[in-house]
């Protein structure tokens, strides 16, 4: 009897745990079905990152492998110094980028009309440069994202000359990002040593420059390539890490939710001081580039931030219609890089934003309002071929195209 008892009290037990098995990972999964905005089986990498194949756009411009000062110039970045350029030459308030910026974007100009015209000779140039700024690690020691957390924070003592050692970081982990789409575009030329070499060049470098941002919190600011997120998918691309992609998507859509406030202004850009319609119209191309990208990829962008970016847009305009209200928004967080001197104030769409106009249409709806300020100074930026904030060119987004 006793044994029956007890056979039965295990019984009951074993049917009760499994009910409150079943029901915690009920709710498990429905905590994750409300969290996730793009499931693995959702994403599906474009062939050539921002598109399903690579198409000739008169926008990229005619730049060429067969001409030699392209090739010399993208040869100067082989090793590339780029450190002692930064201390000699860049401060919290300026970053002199262009010896290892335009550089990769004649790159990935070059690279481009190569795969579009299949042009074979070019092609074989591309890659054996792709191959050389490997073999010399080129901008790997450069600071690291580890190294920041030794080295004073940028606009110390509110002083536009002090060193900012985020920039330092912050390009060379863009021109790598940039690296990686036309390691993308050029990996069947690769022979198997040829890519093995890229290969290892580019894992040494996503550990050192993105890896760290996956987990990374942040509070303010949406800058370049999305922080890092833009390099991450990037990655995930020339990788084939579906699962890296869906986890970088997920928490970058959460991110942005956070930054982006419901009247479409970004916590931190938008309050830049004498510079917030600057680095507003900064931090919107960034995002939609990213946004862009990740609805190409499979993800579905909730209407919440669909509206936010909606918003962000209409602020844009604002900023160039009636500057003085822009600015009249009030913020009550900390805010330690405003620009608060007038000597200083730049009162345009960021130059280097040229996908913005473009963008706007495409993801948001919104028309970019004119600014011949802006349209003006972005030609200089435009004449290489792509936006360096978000790795493409979106006037050559089918679109866009006529």
């Amino acid at each position: 009897m006793k044994f029956d008892k007890i056979l039965r009290i295990a019984t009951s037990l074993l049917k009760l745990l499994k009910k409150i098995i079943t029901s915690l990972v009920i709710v498990i999964l429905l905590t994750n079905s409300l969290q996730a905005k793009v499931k693995f089986k959702d994403i599906k990498f474009a062939p050539d990152f921002y598109a399903q194949s690579i198409q000739t756009c008169k926008a990229i411009g005619n730049r060429s492998f067969k001409n030699k000062n392209t090739v010399k110039r993208v040869s100067g970045l082989v090793g590339y110094d780029w450190m002692s350029d930064w201390k000699k030459n860049s401060n919290s308030l300026t970053v002199k980028h262009i010896n290892i910026t335009e550089p990769i974007l004649w790159m990935m100009t070059a690279t481009h009309n190569a795969v579009s015209e299949d042009d074979k000779e070019s092609l074989t140039t591309g890659k054996e440069l792709l191959v050389k700024l490997a073999k010399a690690n080129t901008l790997l020691d450069s600071t690291g994202y580890h190294e920041l957390k030794n080295k004073p924070m940028c606009w110390k003592n509110n002083d536009p000359n002090s060193p900012c050692w985020y920039h330092s970081y912050e390009f060379a982990k863009d021109v790598f990002s940039l690296y990686l789409i036309s390691a993308i575009w050029l990996k069947d030329e690769l022979d198997e040593d040829e890519f093995q070499i890229v290969d290892r060049y580019i894992n040494r470098m996503y550990r050192k420059f993105l890896k760290p941002l996956i987990n990374k919190k942040q509070d303010q600011g949406f800058y370049a390539m999305a922080n890092g997120g833009t390099g991450i998918l990037i990655y995930a691309n020339w990788s084939n890490d579906k699962r890296l992609a869906m986890r970088e998507i997920n928490n970058r859509l959460k991110y942005i939710d956070k930054v982006f406030l419901e009247d479409g202004y970004i916590n931190n850009n938008s309050f830049r001081g004498y510079r917030g319609q600057w680095y507003h119209s900064y931090g919107l191309n960034s995002v939609l580039g990213y946004v862009y990208i990740a609805k190409l990829w499979g993800a579905k962008i909730p209407n919440k931030i669909q509206q936010k970016l909606i918003k962000a847009s209409e602020i844009t305009n604002l900023a160039i219609t009636d500057w003085d209200k822009f600015k009249s928004r009030e913020f009550a967080g900390a805010n330690p890089n405003k620009i608060s001197n007038k000597d200083n104030a730049i009162k345009h769409t960021h130059q280097m934003a040229f996908s913005l106009d473009a963008l706007m249409e495409v993801v948001t709806g919104v028309k970019l309002e004119n600014d011949p300020i802006y349209l003006q100074k972005r030609k200089y930026h435009m004449k290489d071929g792509f936006d360096s904030l978000i790795g493409f060119n979106a006037h050559c987004l089918s679109e866009n195209l006529n």
